[in-house]
Order: C-alpha cells, then structure tokens, then sequence
C-alpha cells in the first residue's frame, strides 16, 4: 500500500480530495495532510510518504519550493500536482523535478485516478532504478 500526505491551502479541498477516492481500495492509504509546503516538508521528513498530492500557491513555502527541497534532500517522495494554474511555466518547471503528474482544478474523480495509477508503473520504476544504481 501507497502512503500519502495531501497538501492544499484550501481545507475544502483537501477534504475532498480524501473523501473523493476509496483510496485504500485503489492501493493507497492517506496518512497526513498540510496546508502549506512548509508544514509539508516537516511531515516529509517525519512520515516518508510515497506520493504527495501538492497545490502550487500556497502561502510560506509553495509546491514547486516543495518538491524543489524533496529533490534537492534526495527523497524517495513521488508527486502529482492538483493547480488551479494552467500556466505552462509551472508545468515546466515541475516536469523538470520529476512529478508524475499536473492535474487541473477543479478535480474529477477520473481525472485523480488516472494521474495515481502511474505511480504504479513510473514510481516503481524509479524507485527500483534508484536502487540498481546505490553504491
């Protein structure tokens, strides 16, 4: 099973997110959730979650500085990011960083779906590839 920290400014959409999915039906379990990247680096470091679910705009730390300090800490951590912004800069930039995927706003089930299922198939496959290579 998957583990996953959802983070988003707005309460509501955290929420749900967690109520749109079974998530453990679908092979993930939520285990934390933070409404900034700051908060969410904290909980990074602390739970190793496999995935986490980020907005972008966020107060005090945003998602790109997030997934930017993950990278930068060498964390096994994969990333979809859930934005309001269809601004090619920010896909850009986070294709850079690896995430698995960018998925408008507002969400539909299908669409969250679609992006979890390629930690299956490219998370796995990093996750095995950064192993093969460890010194």
């Amino acid at each position: 099973m998957y583990t996953v920290i959802i983070v988003d400014d707005e309460k509501f959409v955290r929420k749900g997110l967690i109520k749109m999915l079974d998530w453990e039906s679908s092979g993930f379990q939520v285990i934390d959730e933070a409404e900034d990247g700051e908060d969410a680096l904290i909980l990074l470091r602390e739970k190793k979650p496999d995935l986490v679910l980020t907005d972008i705009r966020m107060p005090v730390l945003d998602g790109l500085e997030l997934i930017h300090a993950a990278f930068e800490e060498k964390m096994e951590t994969e990333f979809i990011i859930i934005s309001g912004y269809n601004d090619f800069r920010y896909a850009r930039q986070a294709m850079r960083y690896g995430v698995l995927d960018y998925v408008l706003k507002p969400v539909d089930q299908a669409e969250i779906k679609q992006a979890l299922e390629k930690i299956f198939v490219l998370g796995r496959w990093r996750r095995n590839n950064r192993k093969n290579t460890a010194y």
